[in-house]
């Protein structure tokens, strides 16, 4: 029982150290995101920075147009980034969800057998505790009967 016990705990280190990890990831992942995200608001801005001002001729009309036309291309690529980061993280964190209850699982059947082990040695010490009461109580009735 007792290394029974001792392997259910060296597994559950395991698995909290597997959580631990993909908690970490999963933030890590969701900075990737916001970082896309922040990207997209700063690239849109400035696109839209663009569209107040005043052109005075065609050359300017043309180079700005195909700066638009970068910038909006950009955007359109971290809004793709951003998607594929953010399955990423959807990813991790069904993985997460699997890991955490598994861990649990496991901790809940470390806790039963753990449980079941202190019964199991207060049984055996009960049983120690009888059989002492009832050799003190034998050694008792034998002294009291020589004494008769």
């Amino acid at each position: 029982m007792s290394k029974l016990i001792s392997t259910l705990e060296q597994l559950h280190l395991m698995r909290t150290r597997a959580v631990d990890d993909l908690s970490a990831k999963l933030a890590s992942q969701k900075q990737v995101c916001q970082r896309f995200e922040k990207n997209i608001d700063a690239l849109t801005s400035l696109a839209s920075g663009l569209a107040s001002q005043s052109v005075n001729s065609a050359v300017m009309m043309i180079n700005q147009s195909k700066y638009k036309h970068n910038i909006q291309r950009v955007i359109d690529w971290q809004k793709q980034e951003q998607a594929l980061a953010t399955l990423e993280a959807n990813k991790i964190q069904g993985n997460l969800l699997a890991e955490a209850k598994r861990e649990k699982s496991l901790e809940l059947v470390l806790d039963a057998k753990r449980s079941d082990r202190r019964m199991e040695l207060n049984r055996r010490e009960q049983k120690m505790t009888d059989a002492v009461s009832a050799q003190c109580w034998l050694r008792q009735q034998q002294a009291a009967a020589r004494q008769r």
